[in-house]
């Protein structure tokens, strides 16, 4: 795995436990642990700044780094005739 991908998976891993976090915090749920090790810099480091990023430029950031969203799809090929 190349380091943007690793950056990237990183990244949306601990933006989703701090989207856990906010959720547990709301609705009295269980909440994940509290950050240990590296997941300090991830958690109360990274991620507030993340948020605080202007969409533009946050979007701009995404879209340079490789994943899902560069993919290119085939076109499907025209239907003929009915579907069933």
């Amino acid at each position: 795995m190349g380091l943007t991908r690793w950056v990237r998976s990183r990244s949306e891993y601990h933006l989703m436990i701090d989207a856990q976090d906010k959720v547990g915090a709301r609705h009295g749920a269980r909440r994940p642990h509290p950050p240990r090790g590296a997941e300090i810099f991830w958690r109360r480091v990274y991620v507030p700044i993340f948020h605080r990023l202007p969409l533009k430029l946050r979007n701009a950031i995404i879209a340079r780094m490789p994943g899902s969203h560069r993919q290119s799809w085939t076109p499907q090929p025209p239907s003929k005739g009915p579907a069933v």
